[in-house]
């Protein structure tokens, strides 16, 4: 069985290939890519080049199950799946054997040896390891998980970078019993840097937590107007004030006039990050997505 993919070659070339598929084993199962989202670590792969290449892209994907491996009942929930049905795919693979999957195992980035779909090699087998292919053969170590069918199929592929917001929220919260005002809590507020995918959809995961005021930041009116239809109460255009000046601008619409109880950076810059760390009232909380 053959799969069209495309192929980012070792000299930054997205080409369109042919490549083999093998035939699903008995832990495995083989799924019809019905679409793959484009993220930001894509694109830099693509202008700065990866160190695996040649590799199929691709790690925000929903498919549909097309061959299920006769060892294969469940979905990494233990939900019965059958041909047919739609599956969303987690992008990292742990080994399980090494200290940290051992003793660590609810901090996967720390594996020794992790692999990540969109980012192998497709010399290595089975090849196909990104969501930007026509078929893609998920591995007995791969974690995957049904689609709700109230769910739109295409829907399924927002599933990665909603987990990456709700987790940014989620450090956000601080554990144990805190102080008054600490980290985040309900009627607290939030400023999101950045109204791109992560940040609207941090915005809405603040939002459904019980945040009382979120706070988007942005410089492009679509962006901030797409911010206040995911929940955010309030926006600031960066493009109407002058260098750190939105800040101010920002503490002004706060309950205490001194800044947010939190502040997410979804922008990915270095300078962001420095702006991040002014931002929230002193004490305040800061998470670096």
């Amino acid at each position: 069985m053959e799969s069209d993919a495309i192929v980012l070659t070792e000299s930054g070339d997205l080409e369109r290939r042919t490549v083999e598929v093998d035939d699903p084993g008995p832990d495995q199962v083989l799924l019809r890519v019905e679409l793959s989202g484009v993220c930001g670590s894509d694109v830099h792969m693509w202008q700065h080049g990866e160190r695996d290449s040649p590799v199929v892209p691709g790690h925000e994907f929903v498919g549909i199950v097309e061959e299920i491996g006769a060892d294969v009942a469940t979905d990494s929930a233990r939900r019965p799946i059958a041909e047919g049905d739609v599956l969303t795919v987690v992008p990292g693979i742990s080994c399980g054997d090494c200290w940290y999957c051992e003793n660590m195992p609810t901090r996967p980035l720390t594996c020794n040896d992790r692999d990540v779909h969109g980012f192998r090699s497709v010399e290595e087998p089975p090849h196909l390891h990104g969501g930007m292919s026509e078929y893609f053969l998920l591995e007995d170590r791969a974690h995957f998980y049904r689609v709700p069918d109230a769910l739109e199929t295409e829907l399924g592929a927002l599933v990665e970078p909603l987990s990456v917001a709700t987790h940014a929220v989620e450090r956000a919260q601080p554990p144990g019993l805190p102080h008054a005002r600490e980290g985040l809590g309900m009627g607290h507020s939030v400023v999101v840097q950045g109204a791109g995918p992560i940040g609207l959809l941090t915005v809405a995961a603040a939002t459904t937590v019980g945040a009382g005021q979120v706070i988007a930041v942005d410089m492009i009116d679509e962006r901030l107007a797409m911010a206040e239809r995911f929940g955010a109460t309030d926006t600031v255009d960066l493009s109407e004030h002058d260098g750190d000046e939105f800040i101010d601008a920002i503490a002004e619409r706060t309950p205490s006039g001194d800044g947010p109880d939190v502040t997410v950076e979804a922008v990915g810059h270095p300078s962001a990050f420095e702006q991040a760390l002014e931002i929230p009232h002193n004490g305040g909380t800061v998470v670096e997505v």
